[in-house]
């Protein structure tokens, strides 16, 4: 049992971390307000780079410590081929992770909710390249795909989430649009993984950003870990047309890096 010192202590240094992370968080805001001002200015880079920053000391506010393992070094790594990463999205933090570490554009819901804590989060979003969509309307889903393909033509790369919404499970949904883009520019199409470490959030709290972050300033250290493979682990179709073998090949993939732990 607890002593009434120990119990102090514990007050104590809850306390103290609240007010470290709130200070954090103050200094998020203020480099969040300083990307749009560089916007406003058309210094895309450096908006570009000041979100990059902001989106790491959001993680760092909230007490997450991001782990990135890219043993292929394929996150830097130049190629003649553009690569389509995947990665199984369940977590409402993981935009701040591909944010601010892996920084690939991504095709994202967020701008939906983040634009209630970050003002003008679509616009800042789309500077880094990020295509947004909403996943409940099925002409902005079809529209992404298009956007999408022009992202690769820029960057070379992007990063789709086939389960496409954090409710649903990539071994229970996977969408075709990353096999139809791979085809369109013969692409390769590399899964990324994402694992989370004492990092829980209600599935009623996943689009209700506010919360989030009220929840995250007394929580515990958390980890967020994202391993990126290489385009050999999926055994994806030959044929570009067989939209069910590459679920199959999608969810088998992830479904043996859940057994394997």
């Amino acid at each position: 049992m607890y002593s009434l010192l120990d119990s102090l202590i514990i007050v104590l240094l809850i306390f103290v971390r609240i007010v470290v992370r709130a200070g954090c968080l103050g200094l998020v805001f203020v480099v969040y307000f300083l990307q749009l001002i560089a916007l406003g200015l058309r210094k895309k880079i450096l908006a570009t780079t000041l979100l990059a920053f902001g989106s790491r000391l959001v993680l760092r506010a909230l007490g997450v410590q991001v782990f990135v393992l890219d043993e292929a070094n394929s996150l830097a790594k130049k190629t003649s081929k553009p690569r389509i990463y995947l990665y199984n999205h369940q977590n409402p933090l993981d935009l701040f992770v591909i944010q601010g570490y892996l920084r690939i554009p991504s095709l994202t819901t967020a701008g939906l909710h983040l634009r209630w804590i970050f003002p003008l989060f679509s616009l800042s979003a789309l500077n880094a390249g990020h295509v947004l969509m909403n996943h409940m309307d099925s002409f902005s889903r079809g529209a992404s795909v298009h956007r999408a393909s022009d992202v690769i033509r820029k960057y070379g790369k992007i990063l789709i989430a086939p389960n496409g919404s954090l409710k649903t499970s990539i071994l229970q949904r996977v969408s075709s649009s990353a096999l139809v883009l791979a085809k369109k520019h013969q692409a390769v199409i590399v899964p990324l993984l994402f694992s989370y470490n004492n990092l829980e959030i209600c599935e009623k709290d996943f689009y209700n950003p506010l919360v989030i972050l009220l929840r995250r300033l007394q929580a515990p250290k958390a980890k967020i870990e994202c391993r990126v493979g290489l385009s050999t682990d999926l055994d994806c179709p030959v044929d570009f047309r067989d939209r069910e073998g590459f679920r199959r090949a999608v969810q088998a993939y992830y479904r043996e890096q859940k057994e394997s732990g």
